[in-house]
């Protein structure tokens, strides 16, 4: 199937969830040409949800606004005088501006469910809540067409158990995207396990044929299995620095640093924790302990920083402390 089919076979995008994540995925398909209907739980969060969205295009303009001065200005540091001519082509190869009013036309804002009954494609990105995101498939299952396909943006929970709260479970599937999806391209795909592989392979074909600000996106497929590919490995990977730690055989911050020079990290492990969010970190190991059983075992450490009100950048201290 190429392009221009797919497009045609999932015109109209709904998002349900107009949060961090919700929104920024939104601002993916708009990107990609599609019209999106954005839903939260009342006007306000959607509008905020928007609001997001612009600053993502306002961000991403002004970045590539100063990339051609700073490329010449690289270019002139090596001892290389360029011409206006030079210059005006390195401007042209770096003009890359969003129209953000075209962008914003591709979106409609809601928090109706009814809003959503011409998509083809819903995508939840909800609170990360089993009965939560069980309870939005139940609701929405009035009101999407049969050949709609109903995903998740869960990044733990059960697809599965998801499915079984809608009226055709073959149509759901895993859309999990990461964290911005603007800037990562990565999204892992699954069928529930009454799910249909047709409707993961449309899902994987469409993601296939679209772009981010930066790459092309980047679609893997998966099975409906306790924390998919990324978080069941990296998780562990916190989990495991928290403990080398706990142990007292490094700090926090040589941890970081080994992991970043040593295994080629972009952040190191108490970096991601604090960029991730700590209460996050901690829901998602206690789901895979419930699972995968000790190997997941909480840290302390971990939890005391969470009883503390220590979540991350988000509250302002987590492993590190962002106040100073």
């Amino acid at each position: 199937m190429n392009d221009n089919l797919l497009i045609k076979m999932f015109k109209n995008i709904g998002i349900i969830g107009a949060g961090a994540m919700g929104s920024a995925i939104a601002e993916v398909f708009a990107y990609n040409e599609f019209n999106v209907v954005l839903k939260d739980v009342n006007m306000d969060f959607a509008t905020r949800g928007l609001k997001h969205i612009e600053k993502i295009v306002d961000d991403y303009n002004s970045y590539y606004e100063r990339l051609p001065e700073r490329e010449v200005s690289r270019i002139e540091r090596m001892g290389l005088k360029l011409s206006l001519e030079q210059k005006e082509k390195i401007n042209n190869y770096f003009s890359h501006k969003i129209d953000k009013n075209d962008l914003e036309k591709r979106i409609k804002i809601t928090d109706k469910y009814e809003d959503l009954s011409k998509c083809d494609l819903v995508i939840e990105a909800a609170f990360e809540k089993q009965e939560i995101k069980n309870g939005i498939f139940k609701e929405i299952s009035g009101y999407l067409s049969d050949d709609a396909i109903m995903a998740t943006n869960t990044s733990s929970l059960s697809v599965t158990e998801m499915a079984s709260y809608y009226k055709n479970p073959k149509k759901v599937i895993l859309m999990h995207f990461f964290n911005p999806p603007y800037t990562l391209p990565l999204v892992e795909i699954a069928p529930s396990t009454q799910g249909s592989d047709d409707a993961a392979k449309q899902a994987y074909d469409l993601l296939r044929g679209m772009k981010n600000h930066r790459n092309n996106m980047q679609p893997v497929m998966t099975r409906d299995k306790t924390g998919f590919i990324v978080n069941r490995i990296l998780l562990q990977v916190i989990n495991e620095a928290i403990k080398v730690y706990d142990e007292n055989i490094a700090t926090k911050e040589d941890i970081d640093t080994a992991m970043k020079y040593g295994a080629g990290f972009p952040m190191g492990p108490f970096e991601l924790a604090d960029y991730v969010g700590l209460d996050i970190v901690y829901d998602v190991l206690k789901t895979f302990k419930d699972v995968y059983g000790d190997r997941f075992n909480l840290s302390e450490t971990l939890t005391n920083l969470i009883r503390a009100g220590y979540m991350g950048r988000k509250s302002g201290r987590g492993f590190y402390d962002y106040t100073k």
